[in-house]
């Protein structure tokens, strides 16, 4: 499922480079250098483009990009996303062989908007719908598929989801409403969740392209203080 402005390469699958890519981004928007960064950090600059390029971060160093450049915690969502995904991966695939992607000629999407825009203000714990609106852009129908979750399906702020949503059919040039029920974090943070296709099969839609898929990103406040903390 693409937003088709991203380049494939600029989005990467494993959970470890995007969230190195998404540290980058915001280090170059705020005008940073990556020896401004090491220098303020406390690190060579030669960690700063390891980790930029997908090495594995410490929690100190995202926590330290998020505050600097007003992340608001989605740095540190990726982070747990990242730290989790092995285990969630273990425990999915069930000692089975992973998820198959199969490239099909002629097949394409096209996103055209959704609901609950990026930043969207949520309360904690929140259960909402997002309704994504995509186009099959290709040649070849879709029958019986799904968006399937990336990465754990619920976790310290985490976006909470079920792991497959349906997908309605659509032949080519058809446009779809594909809905979510999702339930923001139960505290403070800003936090996002990934989707990509997959067929009726289970094989992963669009290996080439489109590699983030749909998503959606929620700014969650109101968490209520521990009794005695605000006294």
């Amino acid at each position: 499922m693409p937003r088709p402005q991203q380049p494939p390469h600029l989005v990467p699958r494993n959970p470890t480079t995007r969230l190195g890519l998404t540290m980058q981004k915001l280090r170059i928007v705020n005008g940073w250098t990556g020896k401004q960064a090491a220098e303020a950090f406390g690190c060579s600059p030669s960690h700063i483009s390891r980790v930029e390029q997908g090495s594995k971060p410490s929690r100190e160093l995202v926590q330290f990009y998020d505050d600097t450049f007003e992340a608001e915690g989605l740095l540190l969502s990726l982070f747990e996303v990242a730290a989790l995904a092995p285990e969630q991966e273990r425990r999915r695939v069930g000692g089975r062989r992973p998820t198959p992607q199969r490239a099909i000629p002629g097949d394409a999407s096209t996103f055209l908007g959704d609901t609950i825009p990026h930043g969207s203000l949520m309360e904690p714990g929140q259960v909402f719908e997002k309704v994504w609106r995509v186009r099959n852009s290709g040649t070849v129908g879709w029958q019986g598929r799904k968006l399937e979750r990336q990465g754990p399906l619920t976790g310290p702020g985490l976006i909470t989801t079920q792991r497959f949503v349906d997908v309605p059919d659509a032949q080519p040039g058809e446009t779809v409403k594909i809905m979510a029920q999702l339930k923001a974090p139960t505290y403070d943070c800003t936090s996002i969740a990934y989707f990509k296709m997959v067929g009726a099969d289970g094989a992963l839609c669009f290996p080439d392209a489109y590699q983030l898929g749909l998503d959606v990103l929620v700014r969650v406040e109101g968490q209520r203080p521990v009794r005695g903390e605000s006294d």
